[in-house]
């Protein structure tokens, strides 16, 4: 009975301070309520001796006793679930998420995202807390809400911030896996990055499987610097490893600078993808002057090589911008971001979208970013590598 007590007394709180028209609704509803319960009870005889008039009339009290109640309840959690915002204070109490006052943000409402399917938009009474500890608070929050949160916003009043979460059943990322066409439908230069145990290797290796099962005629190189992740396939021609990396990027240009002059279209027409693993440890390890010669091949695929139907695909820890060129990192058609990022990474690659990579990734999930567009968090799922690695080292022989 006590918390019972204390849950209606949140609610009248948040009705009457932060809901004040949609209070008047409700007492407007109550009152209307209590006039058709006494029309209801003047409008037969109750006095009369026809047994089936007074059940009519107890049977419309009850009625409109029912819907007065139901009315009011339904009323409540219109206003934004006064109810849950009790157990989101104990919640927030628990950790801690205070102004210097030891005040904490109060849920006022809570309502349909119509732009993202099941997604919700909380607004909190921030009490003079700023967005910058909303954001760092966002993990903790996120467990309050027992959702993902995607954003945050002020609201035109500085005095609330929007909350934009899915609720963590709901919250599933787009799969990526060897059974789908989902990343190559229309092949372009692609960048991963995530740093080690984020899944950035097993990622490579799905969206190569994918390609050799879904654009069989395509021819595949492959440059693993470090030679473990793909070590297996040392065997095949296109394979190059450690020390021969280079000499993999130099045989893949000239093929590009073969392409270019020629302007052959059946030529262009047969797909080769270049997919170098480390390349920022591949960079570092280099001279000025090789160090400088492939960053310069590489930006000059980047700019020119998709219409000559030459694909390259990059894994790296970190896109630093010394690793590229001027401009060649932006010609990369997709970002893949595995595990969580760094703030510094979110910027370069993420500019305009970073401040919705807030979900906590476990490995093998990421954000992906085709063509500067919307934003998608998406998961990979390898498949079972003896069968795939056929179709690699299948397509590393074309």
């Amino acid at each position: 009975m006590r918390k019972l007590i204390i849950h209606l007394k949140s609610g009248m709180v948040e009705l009457f301070q932060y809901h004040p028209w949609k209070w008047a609704f409700v007492m407007a509803y109550a009152s209307a309520a209590l006039l058709c319960w006494n029309k209801a009870s003047t409008l037969f005889d109750p006095a009369g001796k026809n047994i089936l008039f007074a059940l009519a009339v107890r049977g419309a009290e009850i009625l409109t006793a029912f819907l007065l109640v139901a009315g009011f309840l339904i009323a409540l959690a219109a206003i934004g679930r006064p109810f849950g915002t009790f157990f989101v204070q104990r919640r927030l109490r628990r950790i801690g998420f205070t102004n210097h006052l030891g005040q904490y943000p109060l849920l006022v409402s809570r309502h349909k995202d119509k732009n993202k399917s099941h997604g919700l938009i909380y607004k909190f009474a921030n009490m003079g807390i700023d967005l910058e500890t909303f954001e760092k608070k966002v993990s903790a929050l996120g467990q309050c809400l027992n959702a993902n949160i995607r954003f945050l916003e002020l609201s035109k009043n500085p005095a609330y911030t929007f909350v934009y979460a899915t609720p963590r059943k709901h919250d599933k990322p787009s799969l990526i896996s060897t059974a789908s066409d989902y990343l190559i439908r229309d092949l372009i230069n692609l960048l991963c990055v995530g740093n080690t145990g984020s899944g950035k290797s097993v990622a490579l290796y799905t969206i190569l499987v994918s390609i050799a099962r879904f654009n069989p005629t395509t021819s595949i190189t492959i440059c693993d610097y470090k030679k473990s992740s793909f070590a297996q396939f040392e065997d095949t021609p296109n394979f190059y490893g450690y020390e021969d990396v280079p000499d993999g990027i130099r045989a893949f240009y000239r093929e590009f600078t073969e392409r270019l002059e020629a302007n052959d279209e059946q030529r262009n027409s047969k797909k080769r993808v270049l997919m170098i693993d480390e390349y920022g440890a591949l960079i570092a390890a280099q001279e000025k002057k090789p160090a400088d010669e492939l960053k310069m091949m590489i930006a000059n695929m980047l700019f020119m090589s998709r219409s000559l139907g030459l694909i390259v695909i990059i894994g790296v820890q970190r896109a630093d911008a010394e690793h590229f060129k001027a401009g060649a990192r932006d010609q990369f058609k997709a970002v893949l971001g595995l595990g969580n990022l760094s703030k510094e990474q979110k910027q370069m690659l993420f500019t305009e979208h970073k401040d919705k990579m807030i979900a906590n990734n476990s490995v093998g999930e990421g954000y992906l970013l085709v063509d500067g567009q919307e934003l998608e968090r998406v998961k990979i799922i390898p498949g079972e590598a003896p069968v795939q690695d056929s179709l690699i080292r299948q397509a590393m022989y074309y």
